[in-house]
């Protein structure tokens, strides 16, 4: 069984440990999040079955990128970080990394 929380949690730091990487990003209305009892964690979003269901999953991930990082290769690296959580507990989703700004 898929822990969402502990999932969440763990793209949340992964992500954040890639260089370049300023924060998560919330979305400009505080939209991007996975929404849990009592928290949320802003910037990551799981939709669909993660378990491998039919209409498959999906996991969004909103960053801001320093202004000195490249933001293809900070995208991408992201990417291959979530790819790795998700292997970890074994969920089979679609990844998509956004770039929501840069910081200064």
């Amino acid at each position: 069984m898929i822990d969402p929380a502990a999932l969440a949690d763990d793209l949340a730091q992964a992500a954040l440990t890639v260089p370049g990487v300023a924060r998560l990003h919330g979305g400009a209305l505080g939209e991007v999040g996975t929404y849990l009892p009592g928290r949320r964690v802003a910037g990551v979003r799981l939709a669909g079955d993660l378990a491998g269901g039919a209409d498959g999953g999906l996991v969004e991930l909103h960053v801001v990128v320093t202004a000195q990082a490249p933001v293809r290769t900070t995208a991408q690296a992201v990417h291959a970080a979530a790819a790795g959580v998700l292997a970890a507990h074994a969920v089979t989703a679609a990844v998509r990394v956004h770039v929501d700004d840069l910081a200064a």
